[in-house]
Formats: C-alpha cells, sequence, structure tokens
C-alpha cells in the first residue's frame, strides 16, 4: 500500500512540474520585467537614490516634466517610506497598448508606470491614480 501511494505521489509531482515552470515562466515573461522589478525594488527599498535614478527615463512625468537632476523632489514626494514598503509588496500589472508592453505598479494614491525601450526598462511616470 505505501509503495502505491509513493508511485501515485511521485505521478503527481511530475505531472505538476510542467504546471508550475509554466507558471513561473509566465510570471517573469522573456520581456526581461521580473529581472528589472528585483532590481528596482531592491534599490527602492535600500534608500538607493543613485540606482533608482539610473532606472528612470528622463524626462520623467512626475506632476510636471522632470528631468535627472530632479531627482530628489521625486524621491521626496514619491518614494516616501510609505511608498517604499507598498512597492516592495507589488505584484506590477502587465498592459499592452498600442503593441507597446509596460507595467504599472499601485500604490497608494500614486501610480508607478515602467517602459522598455533600447536601454531596457525603465520607470517612466508617476501619476496619481484616479
Amino acid at each position: 500500500m505505501n509503495s502505491i501511494r509513493s508511485a501515485i505521489g511521485r505521478g503527481l509531482l511530475v505531472a505538476g512540474l510542467p504546471i508550475s515552470a509554466g507558471s513561473a515562466l509566465a510570471a517573469g515573461g522573456d520581456d526581461g520585467f521580473a529581472v528589472f522589478w528585483t532590481q528596482f525594488k531592491a534599490a527602492v527599498g535600500k534608500s538607493d537614490q543613485n540606482a533608482a535614478s539610473r532606472m528612470v527615463k528622463y524626462p520623467i512625468l512626475y506632476k510636471d516634466p522632470r528631468q535627472v537632476a530632479d531627482f530628489p523632489v521625486i524621491w521626496k514626494g514619491a518614494f516616501k517610506p510609505a511608498q517604499r514598503t507598498c512597492l516592495a509588496k507589488q505584484k506590477p500589472v502587465k498592459d499592452t497598448h498600442e503593441g507597446k508592453v509596460g507595467y504599472s505598479a499601485f500604490c497608494r494614491h500614486l501610480i508607478y508606470s515602467f517602459g522598455k525601450d533600447d536601454a531596457g526598462w525603465k520607470l517612466t511616470d508617476i501619476d496619481e491614480n484616479d
């Protein structure tokens, strides 16, 4: 009887492998966002403003178009401790618009939007969540 249960258990484990692998691939996809998101969350979580700033596509829309020199203003307003904690727990939502893939993360009243260009994934704008 134990050998039957053992065989059934091995069969279920093997049968579940493709599903698990498929889920992992779907979550990260092959667009590279999962790697970027991990790096972005780490930089924000460690309050590494230099690293976070390098992950922004300038000009970035934050109330008004902002340049790299404005990053301290962006950090003070959009990366307060509550937002950093929130971003650490977020699972960005994938969106396709006009053939372009993007992701958004929602924290309190702000939407953080990410897009990809030739340089890779970047934070493209931070807007009010209406």
